[in-house]
């Protein structure tokens, strides 16, 4: 038992180790370049050789922040209605057509996007086609996780609230009370999710370069995911850098949301 023991911890110790060169190998050699005159206020200049990233760290804030709004009610909603109101072979229904959404390539999401919000309804190439894009692929993901949460929440909760004169709607808010641990969880990971996918946007709303900030919903974006993207696939060594600097961005922010939200799930026992 200790050799079964001492083998799975070193193991671990090799993949933590792994780990943590993969993240210091991205992160590093792009961090000095947060020092660089610029890099986060000016535009890209020269086939993003010189000048910064503002139009797409404003972009990719932009993004998300319309991809929050659209999923938490819609996605909320769907995981209410799952969990708490359909009948069950409904529910499972439901749930395998979620869990099916999820396995689909990013890209058919984008294909998707680009027929129907930019083709069919207008919206063109857009931040509002790129926001309801990210949020058809974010919906089902989100509902088909938050929605074990809630089922997870104890029976004698729900019939302890009912007995107490409680209605669906007053048991339904105690249920989500009772599991918004995963909810919170359920929601960064959703955001995750969305705030790193690239094939979508290149369909449906991101711009290799712009000259200005989006002002309203119909003006395309340019996105940290799509400009490494765009940078590593057609300019040359030179533009190299910023592609180098926006991934060290990401993945700096990712780890600072998540640990952020672990740190004050734990602070507030949320």
């Amino acid at each position: 038992m200790k050799l079964v023991h001492w083998l799975f911890r070193i193991v671990t110790y090799v993949i933590f180790a792994c780990l943590v060169i993969v993240l210091f190998l991205i992160i590093v050699p792009g961090m000095r370049y947060f020092f660089s005159p610029g890099f986060f206020t000016e535009y890209p200049r020269s086939m993003m050789r010189e000048g910064g990233i503002l139009p797409m760290l404003v972009g990719s804030l932009l993004l998300m922040l319309f991809v929050f709004l659209i999923t938490i009610p819609a996605g909320l909603m769907g995981t209410i209605f799952v969990s708490e109101l359909a009948p069950r072979r409904l529910s499972i229904l439901i749930q395998s057509l979620a869990a099916t959404m999820n396995s689909i390539p990013s890209i058919v999401y984008g294909l998707f996007g680009l027929s129907f919000f930019c083709v069919a309804l207008g919206f063109g190439t857009s931040l509002l086609s790129a926001s309801l894009t990210l949020s058809t692929m974010a919906i089902p993901f989100f509902i088909n996780s938050a929605a074990e949460f809630l089922r997870s929440v104890p029976k004698e909760l729900r019939e302890g609230v009912i007995a107490l004169g409680a209605n669906k709607l007053q048991s339904t808010l105690m249920v989500l009370r009772a599991s918004r641990n995963g909810l919170i969880t359920t929601l960064i990971l959703t955001l995750g999710r969305a705030f790193s996918e690239t094939a979508p946007l290149l369909a449906t709303g991101a711009v290799f370069y712009s000259t200005k900030l989006p002002s309203k919903l119909s003006d395309p974006i340019m996105t940290l995911p799509t400009s490494i993207y765009a940078i590593v696939m057609n300019l040359r060594g030179e533009s190299r850098w910023m592609a180098q600097g926006m991934a060290s961005l990401m993945v700096l922010i990712v780890i600072v949301v998540y640990s952020l939200v672990q740190f004050l799930r734990r602070r507030t026992h949320v």
